[in-house]
């Protein structure tokens, strides 16, 4: 049964929805009044349109499906296989920012299996990547120290009639998830020693999101490799919807979903070298940081992040350049669109050609990356 939601004025504002198409934003909205208390709802073309596009004859169930991916591609939904019956759900990322429930009733569709990594993945990104106990950051990637991995906590424990919805669980820290669990409820919480070292676990992390992540979306640049929804992957379709700060305070950041492209260039050599990241983030900045507020870590984070998901560095660099030109944050949403007015200014070829032959030689991303840049602003120029 619908339910009466409430759509806040910053809706209108937020730069992802706005580069969506229009009936897209509109699905959106119609989502909150489809899902129960806890964010959830029924994930099939039928029913979708049979809820919100009852007397739409011009959409069809294609058009409705494709709208549905254009939700779940930017994260804003999280689809999956629930219950018994494996009925086809989603899963409002944010829905609790979205709305503030007064008398939430407690959810009877089944919610996502919390053992599947991309679960784990979509509720740390709701949270922010941070610890909803201590606060602090949670690596992305798996690192040595096993207590600074990602866990994800239950508000009420299982054992006190708690469940798996969305509502009653949280990302933590391994360490604060054992801490919190050994602890009585109304004790205040206190960070474990086990946390001490976890700057360099954060580090660790995302060195290798590149070292590993890169080199190994390269060696598979030919095919999609199988993903299984209870694998140890990075979900490019929910790459979107993190938040920032602790519970009350989400927001939307991460690495966008790039365009798929094969690559036939050479794995990153970092042999005595700096980090293809570091070093286009200080060209990026080198460019562009004059009246900007730009963040030298943000900005790295979201290049390291959007590279180990497999972006050829030549797209990744055009889309830096139109977001500098147009003094724009670097964040999830205005990549977003960068990709998007990329794929829409191609005209049959994926990159524009050498005039120096000679150039294609070398065998650094980084550097070809620039040169494919600064061919494109001669021929622009001429």
């Amino acid at each position: 049964m619908p339910r009466i939601r409430t759509v806040k004025p910053e809706f209108w504002e937020d730069e992802l929805l706005g580069v969506m198409p229009r009936d897209a934003r509109l699905l959106f909205i119609a989502t909150f009044n489809m899902a129960d208390d806890e964010g959830i709802l029924r994930w099939t073309p039928a029913y979708i349109k049979a809820q919100a596009f009852m007397y739409d004859d011009d959409l069809t169930l294609k058009d409705v499906d494709q709208l549905m991916r254009c939700l779940t591609d930017t994260g804003l939904l999280f689809p999956y296989v629930g219950g018994v019956a494996k009925q086809q759900m989603a899963v409002v990322v944010n829905f609790r920012k979205h709305q503030r429930i007064n008398r939430p009733q407690k959810g009877k569709l089944p919610p996502p299996a919390l053992g599947a990594w991309p679960v784990r993945e979509m509720y740390a990104r709701r949270d922010g990547w941070t610890c909803q106990l201590c606060g602090s950051e949670i690596p992305r990637r798996i690192v040595v120290n096993d207590d600074h991995n990602l866990a994800i906590g239950h508000i009420r424990p299982v054992a006190a009639g708690g469940s798996d919805h969305p509502s009653n669980v949280r990302a933590v820290h391994q360490a604060c998830g054992r801490s919190r669990y050994s602890s009585a409820e109304d004790e205040e919480f206190i960070p474990p020693a086990a946390l001490s070292g976890l700057e360099d676990s954060l580090n660790e992390s995302l060195n290798r999101s590149v070292n590993d992540s890169v080199n190994e979306s390269h060696a598979q640049s030919n095919f999609d490799p199988p993903v299984g929804t209870g694998g140890d992957f990075s979900s490019l379709n929910h790459s979107l919807t993190e938040g920032k700060g602790r519970e009350g305070n989400r927001e939307r950041k991460g690495t966008p979903p790039p365009p798929r492209q094969s690559s036939t260039s050479p794995a990153v050599s970092q042999t005595g070298e700096r980090a293809i990241e570091d070093r286009m983030t200080d060209a990026f900045l080198e460019r562009y940081k004059a009246g900007n507020a730009y963040s030298a870590r943000q900005i790295r984070r979201v290049i390291a992040d959007t590279l180990a998901n497999g972006t050829d560095p030549d797209e990744l660099w055009s889309a830096l350049e139109r977001i500098g030109a147009a003094s724009k944050p670097v964040s999830a949403g205005t990549l977003q669109f960068a990709f998007a007015e990329i794929r829409k200014s191609a005209t049959g070829a994926d990159v524009l050609p050498f005039r120096d032959r000679q150039q294609q030689a070398t065998d650094d991303l980084f550097d070809r990356a620039m040169a494919r840049a600064q061919a494109r602003m001669q021929q622009e120029t001429s």
